[in-house]
């Protein structure tokens, strides 16, 4: 059975920027420029996108992470540590950030909102991966 975290996200980030976009696709519309609306729509249709689409979802053979147009899929994770680094990555939090290491040297940056179950999930899937 397929389990879905969805991603936790930094408000505190994605909010002052929506409301500015908002702002200004708001002052566009009522101005009735239209190329400028359609500019300042096209980023805050995307960043709703990435808010609503990132998860990832563990299934019986492998973790595979979703965000927008964005899916990676894997199975050969080695190891899962906590972290603050706020490097680009499909994880919505800057503050609360898991790094997971896969392959030889290749690793990835999540931040599911219900850590604990996701651990578990990912522990569960392989209970070889080293954690702290």
């Amino acid at each position: 059975m397929n389990q879905v975290f969805k991603s936790n996200i930094s408000w505190w980030l994605f909010g002052p920027i929506l409301g500015g976009l908002g702002s200004f696709l708001l002052l566009a519309v009522v101005q009735q420029r239209w190329v400028a609306s359609l500019v300042v729509l096209v980023p805050v249709c995307f960043i709703i996108y990435l808010l609503l689409s990132t998860a990832y979802t563990i299934t019986p053979q492998e973790l595979i992470i979703t965000s927008g147009p964005l899916r990676l899929a894997g199975q050969d994770s080695t190891s899962i540590y906590s972290t603050h680094t706020p490097i680009s990555s499909p994880a919505l939090s800057l503050v609360d950030r898991l790094a997971i290491r896969y392959g030889k040297f290749d690793s990835v940056l999540v931040s599911p909102a219900a850590k604990a179950g996701f651990l578990a999930a990912l522990l569960q899937l392989n209970p070889a991966i080293r954690h702290d």
